[in-house]
């Protein structure tokens, strides 16, 4: 094959639809056919600046030497020449040992079974792509006009690894644009911050194809229930690190990656790159995201690849972020003013009505007390008549009743505004539980606490709540006829983007018809023979003025839970305000 051919041959295959390694080592192939040289490698010029035995001929006995160590530039024979990106040309005679490297021992048992030695820079005007090395054991010597052969060849080779670089950057920008523009999309929609922080986590890692990404909250701007959101798992031998860099980013106000952060630390290079970038927004840090990647021979690891682009993506995404959460806070602000209007329009309701109540409650109350008390005075004087006896007996204990109905009433339609003071439920509802179970009457009763004594204090009126639990739990021994479970449990939970305290009481007792379950917290209903229908009224006012609600979770045939919601603080802090 004359000169002509085999170079329209090369110039074919180099613009084939071959991925780039089949068009390579298929170059390489033809060079060592035709051209007689039995070893044919090509180094990569890599952007960490080192060269890498990356390609070779499939009949390759040196490829398996050369490829254990990566070049520096300048070092050795391949190094000078990609440094001074000119051609050299070597005889057994004069070609350095092990190619002027120490790190090639095992050169010295194959050197002396080739002849010639070719060393050709794969480069352009501009560029730098790697190194050809050809080796042949049939030639003694190159003519001028196989070198200018090889040079032609060597640098059609360079546009290959050029144009794949090109193709690379190009599909690499346009993953970039296409993941600003899903963050752009998710900063400007109305997600809470929860599912807004996760999406930016998750967006990021495909798009850069990290191992994981955690974006952390370094100021509160919500009081949310976790500071973190990750996508992927941080391996517990990554976990200091990535403290470590969010640290420094926080401090620094800049970028930092583990090469400059606490590379000194490993006694061995680690098999991942980590690198932590500053959320910032007017000279204040809201955050950092920090990424991992895997390093590997064929993907540059993200503290090549990756640090403009995070870079970019935290100045991108400062100022979405930072209106996000405080557009969530404006929506909680403005949720917790539409539930005191309609507070304040249900108490205007029934202002007039209960004061209308408190004078019949008052009016019928006055001659209940006389009728009380001239019906004493009468059984004192009754002879032993058991009749009357019974009668009178049956009269006290109604007016009785009539005078606690009363009393509920009043006690209903009193405007109490409460005692607020810093109180733990978990510590109160210690005591309430163990008066309760000292009584014998409960003895049959099992209780099960489930308190996380992690719980911030919340503000509340302890004596009012107190009334609340005790009235939910002697319900619940009632319910269950003073035997079964009775299961306590106080946790911190998300309530709408808000953090608050539940409290939930779970019986046994077979539940509440659902029929009626819709008309428990009405005043004056009851299933009770004798109960007048305000206990769960005046618990629900009670939590209501709290700013909390309560929940119910009935199972028809096995029980009930009551579940308590009491707003926790969530209060941005002044500076943010202003």
């Amino acid at each position: 094959m004359n000169q002509a051919e085999l170079i329209g041959k090369i110039i074919e295959i180099s613009h084939s639809n071959l991925d780039l390694t089949a068009r390579v080592n298929a170059i390489l192939n033809i060079v060592s056919q035709d051209l007689g040289f039995e070893d044919v490698m090509i180094y990569t010029f890599d952007k960490d600046k080192r060269l890498t035995c990356r390609y070779s001929n499939q009949k390759s006995m040196l490829f398996g030497i050369l490829s254990h160590y990566r070049c520096h530039i300048g070092e050795g024979i391949i190094g000078s020449v990609a440094q001074r990106r000119s051609p050299q040309f070597f005889t057994i005679k004069d070609i350095s040992p092990r190619f002027g490297c120490l790190f090639y021992p095992e050169l010295d048992d194959h050197l002396d079974k080739f002849r010639t030695f070719s060393f050709v820079p794969l480069s352009d005007d501009s560029y730098l792509f790697g190194v050809i090395v050809l080796c042949s054991y049939s030639h003694d010597h190159l003519q001028d006009q196989e070198k200018v052969l090889l040079s032609v060849i060597a640098r059609e080779l360079g546009g290959i690894l050029r144009s794949f670089e090109l193709i690379l950057s190009s599909k690499k920008r346009i993953s970039e644009l296409a993941m600003l523009s899903e963050l752009g999309k998710i900063l400007t929609s109305n997600v809470g911050p929860h599912e807004l922080l996760k999406s930016i986590a998750l967006i990021i890692a495909k798009s850069l194809n990290a191992s994981f990404v955690s974006v952390k909250l370094e100021y509160p701007l919500l009081k949310l229930e976790t500071q973190r959101f990750t996508y992927g798992a941080i391996k517990p031998e990554t976990q200091e690190y990535v403290e470590q860099l969010e640290k420094s980013a926080v401090k620094l106000l800049r970028p930092v990656s583990l090469r400059n952060g606490a590379q000194e630390q490993f006694d061995t290079p680690p098999g991942y790159s980590l690198y932590s970038a500053p959320i910032l927004s007017k000279n204040r840090v809201l955050g950092t995201i920090t990424l991992c990647g895997e390093n590997g021979e064929q993907q540059a690891s993200i503290e090549e690849n990756g640090q403009y682009i995070i870079n970019t993506i935290s100045n991108y995404i400062s100022s979405g972020l930072e209106n996000t959460l405080l557009n969530s806070r404006l929506r909680n602000v403005v949720r917790e003013l539409t539930d005191a209007q309609k507070r304040l329009i249900e108490q205007e309701k029934f202002r007039s009505l209960g004061e209308m109540t408190a004078n019949i409650a008052h009016e019928i109350k006055n001659p209940l007390v006389i009728i009380g008390g001239f019906t004493k005075r009468l059984a004192k004087k009754m002879q032993n008549d058991h009749t009357e006896n019974r009668y009178i007996s049956i009269i006290l204990n109604e007016v009785g009743r009539l005078e606690t109905i009363l009393s509920e009433i009043l006690h209903y339609v009193k405007e109490s505004q409460p005692f607020e003071e810093s109180c733990r439920l978990q510590d109160f509802l210690e005591d309430i539980l163990y008066i309760l179970s000292s009584d014998p009457a409960w003895e049959a009763i099992t209780i099960i606490k489930d308190f996380d004594q992690e719980l911030e204090p919340v503000d509340c009126d302890s004596q009012q709540l107190k009334q609340v639990f005790i009235n939910l739990l002697m319900n619940a021994f009632e319910a269950m006829h003073g035997t079964g479970n009775i299961s306590v449990k106080v946790r911190k939970v998300m309530h709408d983007g808000m953090p608050f305290a539940a409290a939930s009481i779970t019986d046994t007792g077979g539940g509440i018809d659902p029929a009626i379950i819709d008309n428990i917290f009405n005043p004056f209903f009851t299933t009770k023979e004798r109960g007048t229908g305000l206990g769960l009224a005046i618990s629900n006012k009670i939590v209501t003025n709290h700013k909390g609600h309560i929940e119910v979770e009935n199972v028809a045939g096995k029980g009930v839970t009551f579940i308590i919601y009491l707003p926790m603080k969530n209060i941005m802090q002044q500076e943010e305000l202003t």
